[in-house]
This record gives C-alpha cells, structure tokens and sequence, in this order.
C-alpha cells in the first residue's frame, strides 16, 4: 500500500499532456515547473483510490479519501490524508496458526511528510514517508490505525517511472520521432521540478 501513488500517478498524467509543447530540438534537457496549486487539483480528481492490505498483521482495503494542504518544500513534501478502512481484520498467531479478529470499519487522518528522491538510471523514484499526528474517528480502535500507519510509515518505497510514449510529428517528407526519458525529478518550495532528456529520430515517410 502506497498513499504516495495518487501524487506521483497525477504528476505524470500532467506531463503527458505538455510535453509537446515544451519540446524543442535544441534543447540536451527539457525542465518543466509544476507548481503546487496545479498537482493539489489534479491529486484532487485523481481520488478516492483503493488499495488492498495483506501484511501479517493486518488485511482488509483502505480507501485514500482525502490528500489535503500539500506543501513542497526542497526534495520533501507534506500533506493532510485522510483513509477510511474497509473489512478490517487484525490477524494474530497463536500455536503456529493465524488467527483473524474482525474489526469492521474505521477512518483516519493524519500529518505525512516525505523526502523524494530519483534514480535516473533505474527510472525510480523514492518516497519515503513520516506520519505524525494521527487521529482515528474511533478511540477504541487506535491501535488499528497505527498498525495500517506503521505499513508505510519510515520506509523507503520505490515508484517504477513507466517510459513516456514518443511524439510522432510529420517535418517536410519525413516523420521525427521525439523519445523522451526524464533525467531527474526534484521539489522545491511550491513547485515540482521535471527534467527531460529528448531523442530525436528522423524517417522518410512511406509513399
């Protein structure tokens, strides 16, 4: 489970959009600036989103509901989530054998701040997630909610960056192909930083 994917799935939907505007020929690397207010919206449309959880202590869905007040600070960011837990079940061993308590439903909010950081030759990047200031709507349940919290939280995840989809454009008599591959992706205070390495290609068109 990962509540760092909705930012990273929208973040990349964006750039499919404009790149063709941003590219040019002359240019070794492309940067592109997404400013905060631009992700908050897109992360916005992008919810709610679901995700199973099988650990051993734990199983049942959680629904990403709510990923409030983003702030992009230097290769960090925070925010405000908001999860609702779905047949939950809290799963204990006793003589070698697991055993499933039934918990039902909860909701959750809670404070996450993450570093980033990207490896361009793996096309990877790092999330890796601090959760502070938890609250459940369910007192009784507290302990639920920070076991779903300790799934993610203080570990490093890896995002595989899918490869972007090359621009195909019609120059006098023949096709130029524009393959891109983003060199790195970085934040600072109110915005994200994209950098894009271009190739260009060049075939006769078929008569």
């Amino acid at each position: 489970m990962n509540l760092i994917k909705p930012f990273i799935a929208s973040l990349l939907f964006i750039l499919l959009l404009t790149t063709v505007s941003f590219a040019a020929p002359d240019q070794e690397v492309i940067t592109m600036t997404l400013p905060e207010s631009v992700i908050q919206e897109a992360i916005d449309k992008s919810l709610p989103l679901e995700y199973e959880v099988q650990s051993e202590t734990l199983s049942g869905s959680v629904s990403v509901d709510k990923i409030q007040n983003l702030q992009l600070r230097q290769d960090s960011l925070s925010s405000h989530i908001t999860l609702s837990g779905h047949k939950l079940n809290i799963v204990t061993n006793v003589a070698g054998h697991n055993l499933r308590m039934k918990i039902g439903s909860l909701t959750m909010g809670f404070q996450c701040n993450a570093t980033i950081r990207f490896d361009a030759q793996q096309q990877t990047l790092y999330v890796k997630p601090t959760i502070s200031e938890m609250q459940s709507t369910d007192r009784q349940k507290t302990d639920v909610a920070s076991a779903l919290a300790l799934l993610f939280s203080n570990q490093e995840f890896p995002l595989k960056v899918e490869d972007l989809k090359p621009i195909v454009t019609e120059a006098g008599n023949k096709l130029l192909s524009i393959s891109m591959e983003i060199a790195n992706i970085s934040s600072q205070p109110g915005d994200i930083l994209l950098s894009i390495s271009p190739q260009f290609t060049s075939t006769a068109k078929k008569k």
